[in-house]
């Protein structure tokens, strides 16, 4: 994952002091890891290869074993992997699922344990999901009773639930997002900071990397929803980058009217005390991503909330890193409000499944 010199310097202290991480091993002189299981892209019942990932973030070699629990009654092969990662230098290391559950709920407890040969554990919990998307092409009318067979993916913030869905076919990419919420605030003429509520996202092809630099070229499709009443009379779908663009693009404070996506199709509808959005996309504005069956790619969703719980990160409840923040992920636009830190990074895992079964 790239990161600049700064970024860098925050994830050496954070690896210490972040509560999922903490561990015996020291900042100065030590080897200090970073933890991670990627969610699984098919159902786990299926018998996917997953991934650990590690990264040492310390100063010195690390040498040592990481031991990995699944739920009760999974087998999987391995079980634990003997690891010596450089300074800085990341670790992708592949399991095979033999035997798997699948929940209704689409959440899997998993932990790590790192023991250093030197001396000292370090230990991670986690939630992880089946983030895959099956096959299927739902009609964009805000009726969500078409995704009775997409596999949620569901986060709580601040006691607030949002649920993310998602369909392919050979032509569309299709994204449902239930967000809980107090009211709607749409997108006006002239909006001000903190004053719009939307859903932003990106795709991109599996295994990109995001740049450090304003003048790193974007590698994602980038999109924005939202209700806009008064300036469009209908909900719109905004594209905010697409490969090839200068990072620096993602922090100029850009005016929407003038990036409307014609090519897609949207509803926003108000539900209770939810708020659906729907879009799709076709694939043919998206040349780089090829719909195929079994094909990773990256996805990750942020949610817009200014008057309640502020932006709710995918990649956060994802279980990325804290030095996988990187303001030039995400793209600014007119009536977002950002906090500070910037949100983490939009290259996560996700998978083109043929269903969830």
């Amino acid at each position: 994952m790239v990161a600049d010199r700064y970024v860098q310097f925050v994830a050496l202290g954070m690896a210490v002091l972040f509560a999922p991480l903490a561990g015996a091993n020291g900042p100065a002189g030590r080897a200090v890891l970073e933890l991670r299981v990627q969610n699984f892209t098919v159902p786990p019942s299926t018998g996917p290869v997953g991934h650990v990932v590690v990264r040492n973030v310390g100063d010195t070699a690390y040498k040592g074993r990481v031991q990995l629990k699944l739920p009760a009654g999974w087998i999987y092969t391995p079980t634990a992997f003997d690891l010596s990662p450089a300074p800085l230098e990341s670790l992708r290391l592949p399991f095979t699922i033999d035997k798997a559950v699948d929940t209704k709920t689409n959440s899997y407890a998993v932990e790590l344990i790192a023991t250093e040969d030197a001396g000292g554990e370090i230990s991670r919990k986690q939630n992880i999901v089946c983030a895959g998307a099956p096959y299927f092409k739902p009609k964009i009318d805000g009726d969500i009773s078409d995704w009775a067979d997409s596999i949620p993916v569901t986060f709580v913030v601040n006691g607030k639930r949002c649920v993310i869905r998602t369909y392919w076919t050979k032509r569309l990419w299709s994204v449902c997002v239930e967000v809980e919420e107090t009211k709607l605030g749409g997108y006006r003429k002239n909006a001000e900071g903190g004053t719009v509520d939307a859903v932003q996202f990106a795709l991109a092809v599996g295994g990109a990397e995001t740049g450090s630099k304003p003048d790193d070229k974007a590698n994602r499709y980038e999109f924005l929803i939202a209700d806009c009443p008064g300036l469009f009379a209908k909900d719109k779908c905004f594209l905010l980058a697409r490969p090839g663009d200068a990072l620096g693009l993602s922090q100029q404070v850009r005016r929407l009217d003038g990036l409307e996506f014609a090519e897609a199709k949207v509803v926003v509808k108000r539900k209770g005390k939810t708020t659906v959005y729907e879009c799709s996309i076709p694939f043919s504005a998206m040349p780089q991503i090829r719909p195929d069956t079994g094909r990773d790619i990256c996805f990750s969703v942020l949610v817009h909330d200014p008057d309640g719980t502020g932006i709710r990160d995918w990649g956060k409840a994802a279980g990325l890193w804290q030095s996988q923040r990187n303001k030039y992920a995400w793209c600014s636009w007119q009536g977002v409000k950002w906090a500070d830190p910037p949100p983490y990074d939009n290259k996560i895992e996700w998978g083109l499944c043929s269903s969830k079964y």
